[in-house]
């Protein structure tokens, strides 16, 4: 069953010190495209990225941003050279446009021993709180719990949960962003992203992105009933797999590669 537990509903963006999504399976990401042995397979290593000062003072963190805590720093590092150990090297490497995900992929670029530098892509960052940016987390998840609450949901989705996010937002001149949005983004950047690398022959692809505009693209992708009440750590690392238009989802949530070796 598709669960999301407050604790897990906000930790995307270090709301209730969780840290978004997960889970594993596979499924095409959208038209069953056809395929042949000839057509080149990437690889994506979707990363979430480092510990940030705001997770560490559970605050809410989708547009706003933070840079890494010593932490964070060490385990981008750590996630990087351990990829290297496991993989080798990545051909490409991209980030969404803030600082977090920028200074964590360019750790674990420094961590493979590459001369890579991210490509940074707006798509590819957090979902926008609007009004609730920078709050505490337990004030956002009182009125998103309350508001779930009185409909009657006990146990919201994660589209669900963005939705709750959305409609409760304190200041509708900052817009927030639910799951629907963030995952056709996601999967645009990613769509091209992938797209590129098959033509220019680049099997292997690192992404650093957030905790949940990785949980619904996961969850567009068929990933949904495979989400771990734990949530997506920091440095968790998701491989997906692209061929001729269609995505694969392979593993979520591999928290391996962060530990010191």
């Amino acid at each position: 069953m598709n669960r999301l537990i407050p604790r897990i509903a906000l930790a995307a963006v270090a709301v209730l010190g969780a840290a978004a999504l997960g889970g594993w399976t596979t499924a095409p990401a959208a038209a069953n495209a056809p395929t042949s042995k000839r057509d080149p397979v990437v690889q994506v290593y979707l990363t979430r990225h480092g510990e940030t000062m705001l997770n560490a003072l559970h605050l809410v963190q989708g547009w706003s941003d933070s840079p890494l805590t010593a932490a964070g720093r060490a385990t981008a590092t750590t996630v990087g050279a351990n990829l290297r150990a496991e993989i080798g090297k990545v051909d490409a490497a991209y980030s969404a446009d803030m600082v977090r995900h920028y200074e964590t992929a360019t750790l674990m670029l420094r961590g493979m021993r590459s001369k890579l530098s991210p490509v940074r892509d707006e798509g590819l960052r957090e979902l926008s709180f609007g009004g609730w940016e920078g709050a505490t987390q337990s004030t956002m998840g009182a009125t998103v719990f309350g508001y779930l609450g009185q409909q009657g949901i006990t146990e919201p989705t994660v589209g669900q949960m963005t939705d709750a996010i959305k409609a409760t937002n304190p200041m509708p001149a900052l817009p927030a962003e639910n799951c629907d949005g963030v995952s056709d983004r996601m999967q645009s950047s990613l769509d091209a992203i992938a797209k590129d690398a098959a033509k220019h022959r680049d099997d292997k692809v690192l992404v650093v992105s957030s905790g949940l505009s990785i949980s619904c693209l996961l969850v567009d992708l068929g990933a949904a009933d495979r989400v771990p009440e734990t949530g997506i750590a920091n440095g968790a690392v998701n491989l997906l797999t692209y061929k001729a238009g269609v995505w694969t989802v392979e593993t979520v949530n591999d928290t391996h590669y962060a530990t010191q070796q």
